[in-house]
């Protein structure tokens, strides 16, 4: 087995992993969410990223995603395999800018808002973050689901 496919098939389980983490925010946890009451939103929120915001797999996944496919660009532009080069880079950027870079500049200062609010006064807009936050898993997923698929098919070339 070759650098090239050990470094994309630890960026594509790595990647799959964190795709998986984020549907599951979007399609087990939202409706949830959908549900509560303002007050409740926020009791459940600010104990969800008490323990979810700095969770040693979040981190985990997020860096092996953005530092497992450096050795496959280095092998396929070794080999002058450009297509691969070509996919396993843009596998990368999407990820870096879908994931990386979204939840560094939006979903973090979110959290930071949630997490500044009082329960028994939320605020009149807690619904929009609401909103906000499940907008940003969707371009999150997309981001990550994207990424997956571009090192698969790289790890296929």
């Amino acid at each position: 087995m070759s650098l090239v496919s050990i470094a994309l098939g630890t960026a594509a389980i790595s990647t799959g992993l964190f795709a998986g983490l984020v549907l599951t925010m979007l399609f087990i946890f939202q409706p949830l969410l959908n549900q509560l009451s303002a007050t409740e939103y926020v009791e459940l929120m600010q104990r969800f990223l008490g323990v979810a915001r700095r969770a040693p797999i979040n981190l985990t996944l997020m860096f092996a995603s953005i530092l497992a496919p450096i050795p496959a660009l280095f092998g396929f532009y070794r080999s002058a395999n450009w297509l691969g080069f070509g996919l396993a880079g843009t596998g990368l950027i999407i990820f870096f800018v879908g994931m990386f870079l979204v939840s560094r500049w939006f979903n973090e200062p979110l959290y930071d808002r949630i997490l500044s609010w009082t329960a028994k006064t939320p605020p009149l807009d807690w619904e929009t973050a609401r909103q906000e936050w499940y907008l940003l898993n969707i371009v999150r997923a997309c981001a990550s689901g994207s990424a997956l698929v571009l090192f698969l098919i790289a790890l296929r070339i």
